[in-house]
């Protein structure tokens, strides 16, 4: 009897210590399977939540780009997980060192000319990638303090002047669709890429633009283009561009100053002297003392050295014109109406250069010329646009000027025939003659111009070639020294000749004196010989 007390009593203990052990595994169970949940809610929580900084949609509305955290109800542990990883605002980040700076010198870097667009999918991408403009440029420009993965705009308003031209020798291409960009005040890009595993990029060498369906391109430099040429080449070139300066100075003072060589050609000549001297001062100084070339210093440049080939162009007009029309017909202006066709030359010489100066500024180009650099790529190619063509087409339309002279010297020939067999028949032609003083003069001027224009003809093709060739900097550096050297070839050519030589040398001699009149020397005659 009592074994069986003892054997109910030990069951007794065993279901207890069953029921025990069932409530633990239940409680388990109900413990990993809320673990669960919240883990999945989290993974939810996480994938619908933001970047950090995508969403700056508007940083001219929102002060600070930062991420919001979706918070899910009765989770207050996530919540504060959450807060402590992503903070509301920039305060609680890492500020980084360098911040971005706004200076004058600061510039926003387009890809294409102003009044331009890209055309990315052209058909044939050997043309130009820029084309008329149909989407007006207008990027987003911010004043911004940068943290660690987080962006704090000021915002303050900023306006940037451009750079035009893609600074890039290698570079990689980001499109507007799939990345935000931004310019900060400094005119460094912001690029924010939204699926990318870095919230944000700063890039310093970039340049960027628009194309005509307004969607953002943005091309950042793997590798920039550097300069070929050393310095001390350069300042080599500049020096001697300072040596053509006193000779250049020396041709202009002695046609203005010498009566007999201060007439339309030598006025035209003088001028042209000082455009190419006033031209060369300023490249020189720019280039010896590193200043930079930007701004109105470049098209001061461009306006000088543009004005010295339309004065060459002058210079051959005015030998056509006597060929042709006043030396056959004889004709002697007066002085009024040689002021006028002095007056249309300088109109000429500087409303030509003044115009092309204007579309470089309306375009956003560079002003400065094509001395001492090569079209490596595609922007410096197109940065040259209007120096290097009109250059090139007033150079070959000074060359057909130059041949029809020489065919206008035959025609004339002719009429000297013609003069010298009725001379002396009839009194009424002898009274307006066949100036042959002028014609000698004329035909001296023309002999010097032809020779200037051969000069200038072979350094400028020497220097389209080195300009659109990747050809050794040795050769750019033998181009430029023979353009630095232009004022020593002006005076020699202008100066040597025997005639000019001759009234030069008779000008130094009686400089100074003073000639005695016949009265004066009967004065001095009376008081040596007293009575």
């Amino acid at each position: 009897m009592e074994l069986r007390y003892w054997e109910i009593f030990f069951v007794l203990i065993y279901l207890k210590a069953y029921s025990n052990a069932l409530a633990q595994v239940t409680n388990l169970t109900e413990i990993n399977s809320s673990s669960s949940s919240a883990e999945q809610l989290i993974n939810q929580t996480l994938s619908e939540s933001p970047l950090p900084i995508s969403s700056a949609t508007d940083p001219t509305t929102e002060s600070t780009i930062a991420s919001s955290s979706l918070r899910p109800s009765g989770a207050p542990d996530l919540n504060s997980l959450q807060k402590q990883s992503q903070p509301e605002d920039c305060s609680q980040r890492e500020k980084y060192r360098l911040q971005p700076v706004a200076r004058e010198s600061s510039r926003l870097r387009k890809c294409c000319p102003i009044g331009e667009n890209l055309d990315i999918y052209r058909e044939n991408q050997s043309d130009s990638m820029c084309d008329n403009e149909v989407v007006k440029f207008e990027p987003t420009i911010i004043s911004a303090v940068l943290f660690d993965n987080c962006i704090e705009d000021l915002e303050i308003p900023t306006t940037l002047s451009y750079d035009i031209g893609n600074p890039c020798n290698s570079s990689l291409l980001y499109e507007g669709g799939e990345d935000v960009f931004f310019v900060l005040q400094d005119g460094s890009l912001l690029i924010i890429d939204k699926f990318g595993n870095d919230s944000y990029t700063v890039e310093k060498n970039y340049c960027l633009d628009i194309d005509k369906s307004g969607q953002l391109f943005a091309f950042t430099c793997i590798t920039q283009v550097e300069d070929k040429i050393a310095f001390a080449k350069v300042l080599f070139v500049a020096v001697l561009m300072l040596i053509s300066m006193p000779c250049l100075l020396l041709v202009s003072y002695l046609h203005l100053s010498l009566k007999l060589l201060r007439n339309l050609h030598g006025l035209s000549l003088s001028l042209m002297s000082m455009c190419l001297a006033s031209g060369y001062f300023v490249h020189s100084v720019v280039h010896i003392y590193s200043v930079p070339n930007t701004g109105i210093i470049g098209y001061v440049i461009q306006f000088f050295i543009l004005s010295y080939f339309f004065w060459y162009f002058v210079v051959c007009f005015n030998v056509l014109l006597n060929v042709w029309y006043k030396l056959p017909c004889r004709v002697q202006l007066s002085k009024s109406w040689a002021t006028f066709n002095f007056a249309c030359y300088c109109f000429f010489a500087i409303a030509g250069p003044s115009s092309i100066v204007a579309l470089t500024v309306q375009k956003g180009l560079p002003g400065m010329p094509s001395y001492f650099l090569q079209g490596l790529t595609e922007s410096i190619r197109d940065s040259q646009r209007y120096f290097i063509p009109p250059v090139s087409t007033i150079l070959f339309l000074s060359f057909l000027i130059n041949i029809l002279s020489f065919f206008g010297f035959q025609r004339v020939k002719g009429y000297e025939l013609a003069e010298k067999k009725d001379q002396g028949q009839d009194p009424v032609q002898n009274s307006i003659a066949f100036d042959q003083q002028k014609f000698e003069d004329v035909k001296k001027d023309a002999k010097c111009v032809c020779l200037l224009g051969i000069i200038l003809i072979i350094s400028w093709l020497l220097e389209i070639v080195t300009f659109y060739s990747n050809s050794n900097s040795n050769y750019l550096l033998l181009c430029d020294m023979v353009n630095g050297l232009q004022g020593v070839w002006v005076l020699l050519i202008f100066l040597v000749v025997r005639r000019r030589r001759t009234i030069i040398m008779r000008w130094w001699r009686d400089r100074g004196s003073h000639e005695i009149n016949e009265t004066e020397m009967q004065e001095l005659r009376k008081d040596k010989n007293p009575t």
